[in-house]
């Protein structure tokens, strides 16, 4: 198995508080990988450190094949983008100029661009808002601006932080569509989303993350195999059981 992104023994803190313990990850190339948690399990913390935004204190991480390091770092960022959650981006550039500033860091070929850009644009409604400021646009539009850039990207990593948070049940699945066809190209897109219909019906592989550590790996055989007699949900609270708190509110 080919692997896009392997991590080992990896640790990270805030302060005193331990976000990632000893977590251990590999993820195979070419594939829809789901990463899933409630809130708090250091699923956007992760994500912020493949993207190399976040630093960490023990570990190695290799993404095909190099390893996550200072002599390495712009080689991989090439190879990698991202949608957070914000996401991050130039406040006072309009819609287009962000998407050609970053595809020009990228080194994106020219040549078609501006087409391209305006193409998928179009395909998610925000066409109208080329030439309008980012700070104007709504979280929805946001996000998929972003979305939008780092397809642009011709990334072989794609690194999506709840990327249909704020986004209109149209735009999700034109979203799921692009995210199949990068696929099919060979692209390997990780998804961290609390939507888990989302990602039951998308994903080839999910990983549990729960208190900073994997907790669980669900292969697409095994997978198949768990889901015959039980949804992605019930899987979910197998693993992460949730304190009844009912009473708490009995009040109301």
């Amino acid at each position: 198995m080919e692997r896009a992104v392997d991590i080992n023994n990896l640790f990270k803190s805030y302060d005193d508080i331990e976000v990632l313990k000893d977590l251990n990850l590999e993820i195979p190339k070419g594939t829809i990988f789901g990463l899933i948690g409630p809130n708090g399990a250091g699923k956007s913390t992760l994500i912020g450190i493949l993207t190399g935004l976040l630093s960490y204190e023990k570990g190695e991480i290799f993404v095909h094949d190099m390893e996550l390091n200072p002599a390495n770092e712009t080689d991989i960022k090439k190879k990698i983008a991202s949608v957070l959650q914000p996401p991050l981006l130039f406040e006072q550039f309009s819609s287009i100029e962000f998407i050609e500033y970053i595809c020009e860091v990228y080194g994106v070929e020219k040549e078609g661009l501006v087409e391209k850009a305006y193409s998928l644009m179009e395909y998610f409604d925000i066409k109208d808002y080329a030439r309008v400021k980012v700070n104007k646009l709504s979280s929805g539009s946001r996000k998929k601006l972003a979305f939008t850039t780092a397809v642009l990207t011709e990334p072989e990593l794609l690194l999506l932080d709840e990327p249909f948070e704020a986004v209109d049940v149209i735009s999700i699945e034109r979203m799921k569509n692009i995210i199949r066809k990068l696929k099919n190209r060979g692209v390997t897109i990780i998804i961290t989303s609390h939507i888990l219909e989302v990602v039951e019906n998308l994903c080839d592989d999910i990983a549990i993350l729960h208190h900073g550590d994997i907790i669980a790996y669900l292969d697409s055989v095994s997978r198949k195999e768990l889901q015959k007699d039980s949804s992605l949900h019930e899987i979910f609270a197998h693993y992460v059981p949730v304190e009844k708190k009912d009473d708490i509110v009995d009040w109301l």
